[in-house]
């Protein structure tokens, strides 16, 4: 993968297997970094325990977890004791070691969303936290979640909305650009398939989709998590990363009170 200015469009690399492999998920550094800044979120949502509430589980379900990343969801039915199987699939071997340490019980599998290494109508359960804008053709992983969700079950597809995180967005693309890259230098994680855009799209495979929105916002006190964040995302494939992220976290607009306001916008969209 180059690290110069010549480099793919963030969208291609926000998609690209071998990038979102070796790179950004190789290991769950970067995303683990990601998820570490909603310990400022006030006021506080467990996304997870909303999210799972919502479906109103029995704990028997068998649950498939496309995209499971490190874990998170499986540990989530974990702890309110799902004693019904699950899988978790994901593209990339480094995110399932990391998944396995918090997921004892659940089976474990390398696959692409697009072409999943599941039975037709084996799931009770389908859930897609966080991960169709990770996808080259949304579309047809769509079309897998139908096809292994058996009648009667549950899609649970988990996405941002357009103002998610906007003022942190905004600060990192409007120093891109101060500092000389193109449009695109630093992709935009969630300005691909968003709520909006995931609500269309699955409308148009199943019967119903029910959305529900869950809004806070994160209270930065200093610079630090901002650096963090910014270092986790496509700075890493910059020339100069470290000069890249100092330029960003000089640049944080802190209020009067010494705050870094950011808008978190994410949402689930229930489908059956």
């Amino acid at each position: 993968m180059s690290s110069n200015r010549g480099q793919p469009e963030g969208a291609q690399l926000l998609t690209g297997k071998d990038y979102l492999t070796t790179v950004q998920y190789q290991t769950d550094v970067n995303l683990a970094a990601r998820q570490s800044i909603y310990a400022y979120q006030e006021p506080r949502i467990d996304l997870v325990s909303e999210v799972l509430g919502l479906a109103g589980l029995t704990g028997a379900e068998t649950v498939v977890d496309v995209g499971c990343g490190n874990g998170t969801y499986l540990a989530g039915l974990a702890r309110r004791g799902h004693h019904g199987p699950m899988v978790g699939v994901d593209l990339s071997p480094g995110m399932l070691a990391a998944a396995r340490p918090g997921t004892p019980a659940a089976g474990l599998t390398v696959g692409d969303a697009a072409a999943l290494p599941v039975a037709d109508h084996v799931a009770d359960v389908t859930l897609a936290p966080h991960m169709l804008y990770h996808v080259p053709d949304p579309a047809a992983a769509v079309a897998q979640f139908r096809r292994v969700t058996r009648l009667g079950g549950q899609l649970l597809v988990v996405l941002n909305g357009n103002d998610h995180l906007i003022e942190l967005r905004e600060l990192i693309t409007s120093t891109a650009a101060a500092s000389g890259f193109p449009a695109g230098a630093v992709y935009d994680t969630y300005g691909t398939v968003t709520l909006d855009v995931g609500a269309e799209l699955l409308s148009r495979v199943f019967t119903s989709v029910r959305r529900h929105d869950f809004t806070s916002e994160l209270r930065l006190p200093r610079a630090e998590p901002v650096a963090s964040y910014v270092a986790s995302m496509r700075a890493h494939t910059m020339p100069d990363p470290a000069a890249f992220v100092a330029a960003v976290t000089r640049r944080v607009p802190f209020g009067p009170d010494g705050v870094f306001r950011v808008t978190t916008h994410s949402g689930l969209l229930l489908c059956q």
